[in-house]
């Protein structure tokens, strides 16, 4: 908690000096941890409300804000005592926001009187809004981004106590708990239609086996121990792809990104089979991002198997990996041989929307596609930290 001038009590500074106010709130990630939640700009969540409204009536101030800011604005998911047209809009520019205090300190900030406080006297909030006591502690994302702030606001000058901070801190988890419930649902919802996508490309993948093991073998038998050797691989790299609530439940570390990767190549080859090529430094990898990591990566090979590199006589594939100077995994997926020119693929499509879910949006990641005659990349660019969550 920053310990601010006017605070009645000791106050934790948690600002270090390697990471700017100004960085905090430009952060890649804790933005993108802000957009994943998909509250700026939503309509007010009822459990918002409710907790604004509890949170005015307790500690007896006239406006309270549940404030979530990115790198240019705030925005408030629920508010008690907005003049209009601001009760309307809820959005504020920087030049008006308190709450910046809360995202870049990573802690409280206390403020008995505003236009007395060296940190806030010149924000706009204070001249234009009337802010003058101002309490708020932080609200985080489920992976531990400070989103923003829960407020109490009062317009003449105020001795915060212990307890407002800990009232405050307690409405603050219950924003926090509505965060983690809605991430939840939505990491359902993509798993499912994940599964639904599976299982319309499952008949197509098992065609695919019987096609290159019906060039490979002279007799039934062989035939017949070859492919059901494939489809028990095939069935191993389908387990792998679970709801991601059996990831909640596990911690550390849980397999590693050649392990993973060979699990889900499998079905489309043998540990011999020269036009595969799986190569790449040590990454570990936690339960969390193996689902996602799982997903994009069956995607890719599903896609491979239907009309790629693993689908003709010719075509090769390339699985290279390796951490960059700032710890990042760069993952090149390269599909050679080809004797057509493939489309570049469009992002409205669920397999292209799936890639982005998965690598953008839960791995912090970026994806890249280069398509020319006879090859097809997919560069795939992730923060090592995030693998391993």
């Amino acid at each position: 908690m920053k310990d601010t001038p006017d605070a009645g009590f000791e106050v934790q500074d948690t600002m270090d000096s390697t990471f700017s106010g100004d960085s905090r709130l430009k952060d890649r990630e804790r933005l993108q941890a802000l957009e994943r939640t998909g509250i700026m700009d939503a309509a007010p969540p009822s459990s918002h409300m409710r907790a604004a409204r509890l949170a005015g009536r307790l500690l007896k101030v006239p406006v309270s804000l549940v404030s979530f800011v990115d790198d240019t604005r705030q925005y408030f998911s629920a508010q008690t005592g907005l003049d209009s047209p601001l009760s309307e809009t809820r959005t504020t520019p920087l030049s008006h926001s308190l709450c910046q205090h809360v995202v870049t300190a990573e802690d409280a900030l206390v403020v008995e009187d505003a236009r007395e406080n060296p940190l806030v006297c010149s924000n706009g909030a204070v001249t234009d809004m009337n802010v003058i006591a101002y309490l708020g502690v932080p609200i985080r994302s489920p992976d531990g981004y400070v989103l923003g702030s829960f407020c109490a606001i009062d317009k003449k000058p105020r001795k915060w106590t212990e307890d407002d901070v800990s009232h405050m801190r307690d409405f603050a988890a219950m924003i926090e708990s509505d965060l983690r419930l809605r991430e939840t649902l939505e990491e359902r919802d993509i798993v499912l239609q994940e599964m639904n996508h599976r299982i319309k490309n499952l008949f197509t993948i098992i065609n695919s086996i019987l096609r290159m093991e019906r060039r490979s073998h002279d007799t039934a038998e062989a035939l017949a121990e070859s492919v059901g050797n494939r489809l028990k691989a095939l069935a191993d790299a389908q387990q792998m792809i679970v709801p991601v609530i059996h990831a909640r439940q596990s911690e550390g570390a849980t397999t590693t990104l050649d392990a993973l990767t060979r699990k889900l190549l499998s079905p489309h080859g043998s540990a011999h089979d020269t036009r595969i090529v799986i190569r790449g430094d040590h990454v570990p990898v936690g339960p969390k991002a193996a689902v996602y990591l799982a997903l994009a990566l069956h995607e890719l090979a599903t896609n491979a198997a239907k009309y790629g590199g693993l689908s003709q006589d010719g075509g090769n594939l390339s699985i290279t990996w390796s951490r960059s100077d700032d710890n990042t995994v760069v993952m090149i997926w390269e599909e050679t041989g080809l004797t057509w020119e493939r489309e570049k693929p469009t992002r409205s499509g669920f397999g292209s929307r799936l890639l982005s879910i998965a690598v953008e949006g839960q791995l912090a990641g970026q994806i890249e596609t280069e398509v020319s005659v006879e090859r097809f990349v997919r560069t795939l660019r992730m923060p090592a930290s995030r693998l391993q969550y």
